[in-house]
């Protein structure tokens, strides 16, 4: 089999060149000799590139040649060489440069020039490519892999993916921050932002051994949700990630915004930066009902101990009816009850046979009672919001913090990071998980 190409020029003229020779024999054939195997298509694959590229330089030049003032075609000067990094290997193309025209005029670049073609070291495409296999995998990881299956020169390093990215996670940031609200298409539905944090190791010699990071879901309805995630001490503020993922769902100023979260100052306050406006806060059920499991597993683990339900009446009456009241938005009677049982467990806290198990089960509900005190204004009716279809968790950041931190940064791979590290890395893995890396619009252009 001889591959053969047909490259036809902007004159029209037509030249074909032999790309590759592929032989097979059918005496003692196998199943390994069957179509290609991955080296012939590098090999094909890096030979077509390298005609491809030095062709459409050739043609580019040939546009050069004429002067834009006088149309006389200049005198080649001499010859000089690019090197192209490209998906399929590094181009390697001959480049003329040409002389002074006779008239005099300033040598002026058109829209098919030469250098607006070679204007970087590496395609986008490339980029591209490294950014999102280093934002999956490590960066050895992502190098290895474009080594077994791209074909290339040299191996590539994975501080080249590592600096790629970066790159890729700049224009992506910038592009996002950057971004106007879309008054036209904007709905008049309310935005909802999940959000939660997370920590990650940190480098040594960082002022802590963990750094938090935030990160989330804008949802609104119509739209494919938009996730979100940033890291501490970047130029880019948190509040401007979250605005920019809100302005990208539609959201205006003005608008409402609900905010589903554990309850933490912190990432309130992030969502209230960014709207710069009040804001409707919604406590995660999970995380409240989390606390009230282990209410009931501690006073299962002790009610049958000496009759224990005859001297702590008001917390064998209440334990079973928190989950209903909070359930269904009553927070003044969750309130008062566990103060009743803060009372009375007050009183057997020496209790003899399971003191031990009794402090455990105040300090519950003492925790309890703290943090309905600090969220009782976040607290709704749940069982109205759940049967009518609307969120009543953080789940969906729970999710997002799966699939942008734990999968890259903790879990099986638990590295060592710098918040701009990890900043860029969840910036294109968020642009990854919602499609916006190949959008033609982020022109990652070198």
């Amino acid at each position: 089999m001889i591959i053969l190409v047909d490259l036809v020029g902007i004159d029209g003229l037509s030249q074909r060149c032999e790309i590759a020779k592929v032989d097979r024999s059918l005496d003692g054939a196998r199943l390994n000799d069957f179509g290609l195997s991955l080296e012939e298509a590098k090999k094909i694959q890096r030979r077509l590139q390298q005609e491809l590229t030095q062709f459409q330089t050739d043609q580019a030049a040939q546009r050069d040649r004429k002067c834009q003032d006088c149309n006389r075609r200049r005198s080649v000067h001499d010859n000089r060489y690019r090197t192209i990094y490209s998906l399929f290997g590094s181009c390697h193309v001959r480049v003329p440069r040409w002389r002074s025209c006779a008239c005099g005029s300033t040598a002026r670049l058109g829209t098919g020039s030469v250098e607006t073609l070679l204007n970087g070291r590496a395609t986008p495409e490339l980029e591209r490519i490294q950014a999102e296999l280093g934002s999956r995998l490590s960066f050895r990881e992502a190098a290895r892999v474009l080594d077994l299956f791209v074909p290339a020169a040299r191996p590539h390093n994975h501080r080249t993916v590592s600096n790629r990215l970066a790159k890729v996670a700049d224009q992506i940031e910038k592009w996002d921050v950057a971004s106007p609200y879309r008054i036209s298409r904007a709905s008049e539905s309310a935005v909802s932002v999940f959000i939660d944090g997370a920590y990650i190791r940190a480098v040594p010699g960082y002022q802590s051994r963990h750094f938090e990071i935030a990160m989330g879901r804008v949802v609104s309805q119509g739209r494919p949700p938009r996730q979100f995630a940033a890291a501490p001490n970047v130029a880019t503020g948190k509040h401007d990630i979250v605005r920019a993922a809100m302005r990208a769902q539609g959201w205006l100023p003005g608008r409402d915004v609900t905010v589903f979260s554990d309850g933490e100052v912190g990432l309130q306050s992030i969502v209230l930066s960014a709207t710069r406006q009040p804001i409707t806060h919604i406590l995660d059920w999970f995380h409240l009902s989390m606390r009230l499991r282990h209410i009931e597993q501690a006073w299962e683990g002790i009610r049958h101990l000496q009759n224990l339900d005859v001297y702590l009446q008001n917390v064998a009456v209440h334990v079973p009816r928190l989950r209903h009241l909070l359930w269904s938005g009553y927070v003044r009677e969750a309130s008062e009850a566990v103060k009743q049982m803060l009372a009375q467990l007050d009183q057997h806290l020496d209790f003899r046979g399971a003191p031990g198990k009794i402090r455990r089960l105040y300090e519950l509900i003492n925790n309890l009672g703290t943090y309905l005190g600090q969220n009782a204004a976040s607290i709704v009716n749940y069982c109205r919001r759940y049967w009518s279809g609307q969120p009543i968790s953080s789940s969906p950041a729970e999710s997002a913090a799966n699939s942008l931190v734990n999968a890259r940064m903790n879990k099986k791979r638990q590295m060592r990071w710098t918040p701009i590290g990890a900043h860029r890395v969840l910036q294109v893995r968020a642009a990854v998980a919602d499609g916006r890396l190949k959008q033609a619009r982020l022109n990652l252009a070198a």
